[in-house]
């Protein structure tokens, strides 16, 4: 007997797209308790059994998309991290705060969901998904950054993790304060206007690589700030 993903993953593309954007449409607009199977399918036109068939229960149903969605949020940076080994921590790390920004922004519904996720307590797997979500986070910072001491152009003496739990907490304010020009405070981020946002984030990154800099690439960094 097929399994409820196996079920799922069987059904055309297009029939899958339409129920994954639906189901988290759903959990964007509401609280996960409010959300609603039956407006889910009512809006698809398929009967209720057919997504508990799809994905076993509603929560079977949220760990989906959230699988999906940090998926879709890793693999623009993990190409970022795995370039060409020649292009520069510093440029390795302001790509990864513009990818990260544009991302959010351009993802609003999945944005949404996990913003949900940080504020609401009694969110089913909070922990679990939230840990999974850091986890990854710093994981990608510390190989960043292991990467960038391998090629001498982070000081050794920097702890790894350290610097990774740095640049993940900045980067999440970052993204917040996309949303929220309080949270902002006249930073720049919450702007319209794109290239403003980018230097915003821009300057955030570069802050970060002056302090981790080995002695031999400061006077590069700097060089390539003047431009």
């Amino acid at each position: 007997m097929d399994s409820p993903r196996s079920t799922f993953d069987n059904l055309d593309p297009q029939k899958q797209t339409r129920v994954l954007d639906e189901s988290l449409r759903e959990f964007a607009d509401n609280s996960y308790h409010q959300a609603s199977v039956n407006r889910i399918v009512g809006r698809l036109g398929i009967a209720k059994g057919s997504l508990f068939q799809y994905f076993g229960s509603k929560e079977g149903l949220f760990q989906h998309l959230f699988a999906r969605a940090l998926d879709e949020i890793k693999a623009p940076l993990k190409a970022i991290r795995d370039a060409d080994s020649a292009e520069p921590f510093p440029e390795r790390l302001r790509r990864v705060f513009v990818a990260g920004a544009a991302f959010a922004r351009s993802h609003p519904l999945i944005w949404r969901v996990y913003r949900r996720m940080t504020t609401q307590d009694d969110f089913p797997l909070r922990e679990t998904l939230l840990l999974k979500v850091r986890e990854e986070a710093l994981t990608y910072f510390r190989e960043l950054i292991e990467g960038g001491q391998k090629r001498g152009e982070v000081r050794p003496d920097v702890d790894p993790l350290a610097a990774a739990f740095l640049m993940e907490a900045v980067l999440d304010r970052a993204l917040t304060a996309q949303d929220s020009a309080l949270l902002d405070a006249g930073f720049g981020l919450a702007s319209d206007d794109e290239p403003t946002r980018q230097r915003g984030l821009t300057a955030l990154a570069d802050l970060m690589c002056r302090g981790l800099a080995a002695a031999a690439h400061k006077g590069d960094d700097h060089a390539r700030n003047q431009d």
